[in-house]
């Protein structure tokens, strides 16, 4: 099973955070406490993350269609979390949604859009 990750985004400047160990205590930005970010499941053209796996790599593109990557509205990042480890592409502005990983474990891959939120993929 891969690691637990939570995701919070702040209901007021929109800033989004990982967090491994909540340690029982709640996060604050703006002075409002952080909104827990539930993936979402459900398959989506722009978002859901659609993976491709090729001589040892995991190869990873946000939604079958091109999803915008504009300071307004795009796919910040993308995160492969397994049992042993969690990593993280930051995806530039204007640059495509995708993300290359070595594929050795099984785990979760998630496509975070700064608009729309958090989506999820499992393998």
């Amino acid at each position: 099973m891969p690691k637990k990750v939570n995701m919070y985004r702040c209901p007021i400047c929109q800033s989004a955070v990982e967090l491994i160990d909540d340690g029982g205590h709640s996060l604050f930005c703006c002075n409002e406490p952080m909104q827990l970010l539930q993936p979402n499941n459900q398959i989506d053209d722009f978002h859901t993350p659609v993976l491709t796996h090729r001589n040892g790599l995991l190869y990873v593109k946000a939604g079958t269609k091109a999803h915008p990557q504009s300071e307004e509205h795009r796919i910040s990042f993308i995160l492969f979390v397994t049992k042993q480890n969690v990593r993280r592409q930051d995806i530039k502005r204007n640059a495509p949604a995708t993300a290359v990983f070595t594929d050795k474990d099984h785990g979760d891959v998630y496509a975070y859009c700064n608009i729309h939120g958090l989506f999820k993929t499992s393998f």
